[in-house]
């Protein structure tokens, strides 16, 4: 991974002006000929030279307050919709477009029946790779940290190779070809001990998971996958630990994290970071009123919302948010208390002093 700072994109993250913090935030709303375009808070689009692109710096707010910002200033930019901000990749997702995605097609949202049965698999005949609760309790079974350590005790290192391939390949979080290198892995003292560090270890997050992507090589002698090596410890510690699918986090990192970087192949250090982008897509789906079972369910949540088949359903959703933003604009303008308050000012002035209104009346 880089460890140069990334290239701002048009309405990808907010700034303040540090010397003229009454403009409110601002996005990126254009960059061209040395020169950047920024939307403000109060309304402006001012333009600065190279030399002063210093004095924007990156704003901290709650997600959900800058999802709702990067969007009502993304659109008076005309970031993603050609203007001033022509040039740019679709329009930056935020929080309350995905949450509105969701509950399109879940109403209930995580409690309701229909998300149970599909993706917990509450009352269902038949188990499917897809069923999250099946997944997680015979993974728990298999790789617990008493089975672990009974099996190391005898030095059954086979059968820890087995349980990880039975538990990796027995849910829809991996594909076929990105088990291999469980399923062909040579069993040993180091691949036993890398699975229990990462999930039962203290020490530091990413050496743990860096130990484990060694082992999980040297077994295999193949290339290893985020969703392979994320898999494990989703299934089995739901709670602390996610499982990781590529093609979901540049979307999701729009308004999450949106300076997430990461490479092909798995890292502590990047799988830190997704972890805590997965956190926070957690705890704003919490003070939303619709929390998670687990990480399993917030994964599920950006695979259903971000799947390219919600599309058209989120489409809909912007052209909805879009005319509510409207209507709510009109009518603050047209509320009836500043009507009230400017005609009783309209009074106040006319009894004040009646040579204003003529002289008013003559411009």
């Amino acid at each position: 991974m880089s460890s140069t700072e990334p290239t701002p994109q048009p309405g990808d993250r907010l700034y303040q002006h540090t010397k003229r913090k009454q403009w409110g935030l601002a996005v990126l709303a254009w960059e061209r000929d040395g020169k950047r375009g920024y939307q403000f808070e109060d309304g402006e689009l001012r333009v600065f030279a190279k030399e002063f692109f210093g004095l924007l710096a990156e704003a901290e707010c709650p997600p959900d307050q800058a999802s709702r910002l990067l969007a009502k200033l993304g659109r008076q930019s005309g970031v993603g919709k050609g203007g001033d901000g022509k040039g740019s990749k679709d329009a930056q997702l935020t929080f309350a477009e995905q949450l509105r995605v969701f509950l399109t097609e879940h109403p209930e949202g995580f409690a309701g029946a229909r998300w149970k049965e599909e993706h917990r698999g509450e009352g269902v005949p038949r188990k499917l790779k897809r069923h999250r609760d099946f997944m997680v309790a015979e993974a728990a079974r298999l790789l617990s940290r008493e089975a672990l350590d009974e099996l190391a005790a005898a030095g059954d290192h086979a059968e820890v190779a087995r349980r990880l391939a039975e538990v990796v390949s027995g849910s829809d979080l991996v594909t076929r070809a990105q088990v291999e290198p469980v399923a062909r892995a040579t069993p040993s003292p180091q691949l036993t001990q890398g699975v229990r560090e990462l999930l039962y270890g203290r020490g530091e997050l990413e050496a743990r998971f860096d130990e484990l992507c060694r082992v999980l090589l040297e077994a295999g002698r193949k290339q290893l996958s985020w969703p392979l090596v994320t898999a494990i410890a989703a299934a089995v510690l739901p709670n602390e630990h996610v499982a990781v699918r590529p093609t979901v986090l540049p979307k999701q990192a729009q308004w999450a994290q949106p300076r997430l970087r990461f490479a092909s192949k798995p890292d502590g250090k990047a799988y830190a970071r997704i972890l805590g982008m997965v956190l926070t897509v957690r705890d704003a789906l919490a003070g939303a009123g619709h929390p998670p079972k687990d990480l399993l369910d917030v994964y599920d949540f950006m695979v259903v919302t971000l799947r390219p088949g919600a599309a058209k359903i989120l489409a809909e959703v912007r052209r909805e948010l879009a005319l509510h933003d409207d209507a709510a604009a009109a009518e603050a303008e047209a509320s009836p208390d500043e009507v009230v308050d400017a005609v009783e000012d309209d009074a106040d002035d006319d009894d004040e002093d009646d040579d204003d209104e003529d002289v008013s009346d003559d411009d």
